[in-house]
């Protein structure tokens, strides 16, 4: 082997440990849903539960939320702006995320997978990282994301119990705050 082909190998492989903490350190942070898309399927638009005046059913949003949209996994779709609430992967759609800034990138979504379809980024390097499905989430270099890096999109994909603990971190009251101040 040459010395320039080993270089480019340790270069690639540097790469790829960086891409891989990278990914590691975005699952830990997850801020609150609130992102704009232009064209989300309808089943995530709004928090289910969240209208009810009555006191009928005594349902937590998170219940509320899997009754409403069951599945086996979930896209969680993060920008600057934050995260949306889970989209269930049970059929074939695709929806379009349009920033302020002009970014523009479409996503499809199947039975538990998810692929980043195209993106007005210029390197395309989101749309080369290919499908994640529950099968291959484990083996890709990124896992289970997809990310955008022009346009600070992270796509993810979780399973229902991973989506449940998501959603059980927004809605669970903060205790402590409410003892400190009684």
């Amino acid at each position: 082997m040459k010395k320039r082909d080993i270089l480019l190998i340790l270069g690639i492989a540097a790469l790829a440990l960086v891409l891989l903490l990278f990914g590691l350190s975005q699952r830990s942070a997850l801020p609150s849903p609130t992102v704009a898309v232009t064209e989300a399927p309808a089943a995530v638009t709004e928090t289910p539960g969240a209208e009810s005046g009555g006191a009928a059913e005594e349902k937590s949003p998170v219940e509320a939320f899997f009754e409403e949209y069951p599945a086996e996994s979930y896209l969680l779709l993060t920008t600057a702006s934050g995260t949306r609430m889970p989209i269930p992967l049970n059929e074939d759609n695709a929806f379009r995320i349009t920033q302020a800034d002009g970014s523009e990138n479409v996503v499809h979504i199947g039975k538990d997978s998810f692929f980043m379809e195209s993106s007005n980024c210029e390197n395309q390097n989101c749309v080369r990282q290919g499908e994640v499905t529950l099968e291959n989430r484990e083996t890709r270099i990124l896992f289970n994301m997809v990310i955008c890096l022009p346009h600070n999109i992270r796509l993810e994909l979780v399973t229902r119990e991973e989506a449940q603990r998501f959603l059980d971190e927004i809605y669970t009251p903060e205790e402590s705050s409410d003892a400190a101040g009684g």
